[in-house]
């Protein structure tokens, strides 16, 4: 009986803190009833967690109509914070897809695929000034908020955070002297422990980037923003979302300028190898952008239905 009860509120993790204050026991309570000592289903599990997704959702602004309009504005602009920490995943495997591409394209058939590789190095730039420019247009904010004992919210999140910083430059200085003593050939695929190694680097650096995204979230969840304050950071998110689509653009532009000159250069075999302009990290990558961009553009919807009441406020 208690092993049952302690994976049933297990389940309760899906829903949010406030929710499961209240409503925790008594839905334990009445999983317990229905199952009548049947271990929870598969569907059960994923019905209970689709459920609390939902609730998170509303309780974030992202679902319904928020009666209060600053509410749903700050949701959109998280929302397209969060989006833009999975897009600059996706920035980064297209790096390390686009590098030294002008060398295996020949003469004369650069300037598209150029042209569409500067403007995503711009506006990736241009992104991050963005990101940079709501952070510390929110710094005072957040300074009154750590002043009035907000640390406590912050304290395990920011200690994980920095945790997994610390690993990954533990790991990133001898994989630098690991890369260092290998041929670019073995760099870009041909040492499997090498590749698998990148791999795992690459996924922690993600760790670290959503955890330190998490962090942020969670401040601004609590600060209390001025309209102003706020009205500028809905307007960043905006920025940072168009951003984001152009980006996007640019990069299937590159990617069909590519595939059609140097094909031989996505799937790295020797210049004027005739094949398929195909490449599924490239597939992967954009399909993040795209996916990314899509979740940054509904929070710019969210933004958008209380743009009125906020520039009113």
């Amino acid at each position: 009986m208690t092993r049952r009860r302690t994976d049933l509120s297990r389940l309760l993790a899906w829903y949010p803190p406030a929710w499961r204050e209240r409503y925790g026991e008594e839905f334990v309570a009445m999983m317990e009833d229905e199952l009548d000592s049947r271990p929870p289903s598969i569907a059960l599990r994923a019905s209970v967690a689709w459920s609390g997704l939902r609730e998170r959702g509303h309780g974030a602004g992202l679902l319904g109509d928020p009666v209060v309009p600053a509410h749903q504005a700050r949701a959109g602009s998280l929302l397209v914070l969060c989006s833009w920490t999975a897009f600059v995943l996706a920035g980064a495997s297209y790096s390390k897809l686009s590098e030294h591409f002008a060398r295996a394209m020949p003469v004369g058939t650069r300037s598209l695929a150029q042209l569409s590789f500067d403007v995503v190095f711009v506006l990736a730039v241009a992104g991050a000034v963005v990101v940079a420019t709501g952070a510390a247009v929110a710094l005072p904010s957040f300074a009154r908020f750590l002043k009035n004992g907000g640390w406590t919210r912050l304290r395990r999140k920011v200690a994980l955070a920095v945790g997994l910083s610390v690993l990954l430059v533990a790991l990133v200085v001898p994989f630098l002297i690991w890369a260092h003593h290998l041929a670019s050939v073995q760099r870009n695929g041909a040492n499997g422990p090498y590749s698998g190694a990148f791999v795992g680097l690459a996924l922690l650096a993600g760790g670290v980037l959503a955890q330190w995204t998490a962090v942020g979230v969670t401040a601004a969840r609590h600060v209390d923003f001025a309209s102003r304050v706020l009205r500028v950071e809905a307007t960043l998110a905006v920025v940072l979302a168009t951003v984001m689509a152009a980006i996007t653009g640019a990069t299937a532009i590159w990617w069909g300028s590519v595939g059609r000159e140097a094909p031989w250069f996505l799937q790295g075999t020797p210049n004027g190898t005739s094949v398929s302009p195909f490449s599924l990290h490239l597939v992967l990558t954009v399909t993040l952008m795209a996916l990314a961009t899509s979740s940054g553009l509904f929070g710019v919807q969210r933004i958008a239905r209380s743009w009125r009441a906020l520039t009113s406020a």
